[in-house]
């Protein structure tokens, strides 16, 4: 079971969005879980971005087989990096994904629901592909290929490469 978890205010669109295509890229029913309140105490106020891995600790463990993944619409930051468009926990099988750059409106550009939506499916497979012990691919068109930038994620596909495919299954 893949359990979505809103972490603040997230459209429930996009949560329903992702429920069919994460269960049939990972062959588990997937379901909306209860949502979580948005920690202020990871905010960077100099960086005016949320720490990811604080977040990330806020979601439960699942259960043996089963995988979390929190959702957020925050700007979220990892030491060393910039940004980070989502982070994984491998040993604890919860991951998290931030809709805010995956929007056009966040580069002053007009909406794209249907660019945002495959955006968003692209960076929940991956995170969760990294829960299955996936790492990152060279394969640019592989979803487990690393976004430096959207544009990375929008060339790389939302399925996995030959290679990555064996692996997960």
């Amino acid at each position: 079971m893949i359990t979505l978890i809103p972490i603040g205010e997230i459209e429930e669109s996009a949560l329903e969005a992702l429920k069919q295509p994460l269960a049939e890229v990972f062959g588990q029913q997937t379901q909306i879980g209860s949502g979580l309140e948005l920690s202020r105490e990871s905010y960077n106020l100099q960086r005016r971005q949320y720490l990811a891995t604080a977040i990330l600790n806020l979601i439960p463990l699942p259960p043996a087989d089963d995988r979390m993944l929190g959702i957020v619409d925050a700007d979220l930051f990892a030491p060393g990096l910039n940004f980070v468009f989502g982070q994984a926990d491998v040993a604890g099988k919860r991951a998290l994904i931030s809709l805010k750059r995956l929007r056009q409106e966040f580069y002053g550009l007009p909406p794209d629901e249907k660019l945002f939506l495959e955006r968003t499916l692209k960076e929940a497979v991956h995170e969760l592909g990294h829960t299955y012990g996936l790492g990152h691919c060279s394969d640019h068109k592989c979803v487990m290929y690393f976004s430096n930038s959207l544009h990375d994620t929008d060339v790389k596909g939302w399925s996995f490469c030959s290679r990555c495919r064996t692996e997960v299954r």
